[in-house]
């Protein structure tokens, strides 16, 4: 039990709030990368490659945790989305890249709020496992109790052991 416990716990904090974090990352260079694109006055290639690898990067490490079906898609997706504005702008075709930037921000969006949905589910896990406990210890609590009581009852209700004391009362010297 504590160990499922501390697996769930730890999930949480590895498959949820780190990829959390990864997300905001993410979130911020292709905010970036989009800002880079839309701005049409001079479109610095160099900038966006250099931030598309650091977001290569984030994705390795987040592609290494555990990934619901739901999870895997969109995940997928976004993964197609940035290879698709790296043959982009290999192209020059800078408003399709743009247009692919502002479809990754909309699937980080998703998944995003799949880590909240996520993370609430492992919570109410978690919560749902230690309300067992819970209720466990004060059974086990109750059990002691009862189990006292008739003891004492047991003790209370046997007739006591009377000594004799022997009839012959010598005295000796």
């Amino acid at each position: 039990m504590i160990k499922h416990v501390n697996e769930s716990v730890t999930s949480l904090y590895e498959d949820r709030v780190v990829v959390g974090n990864y997300i905001l990352q993410l979130s911020n260079y292709i905010e970036e990368i989009s800002q880079l694109l839309k701005s049409n006055v001079t479109y610095n290639t160099h900038k966006i490659q250099a931030t598309l690898a650091h977001i290569d990067t984030i994705n390795i490490a987040y592609d290494k945790t555990y990934l619901t079906e739901k999870e895997k898609i969109s995940f997928k997706k976004l993964i197609d989305d940035i290879e698709q504005i790296k043959e982009h702008l290999a192209n020059s075709a800078y408003s399709t890249a743009f247009a692919k930037s502002l479809e990754a921000e909309k699937v980080l969006r998703i998944l995003s709020s799949i880590q909240v949905e996520e993370g609430k589910n492992k919570l109410d896990e978690v919560l749902n496992m230690t309300s067992t406990r819970s209720f466990l210890s004060y059974l086990e609590i109750v059990i002691i109790i009862v189990i006292s009581v008739l003891i004492q009852k047991i003790v209370l209700s046997t007739k006591p052991i009377v000594i004799k004391n022997p009839k012959d009362n010598h005295q000796l010297n």
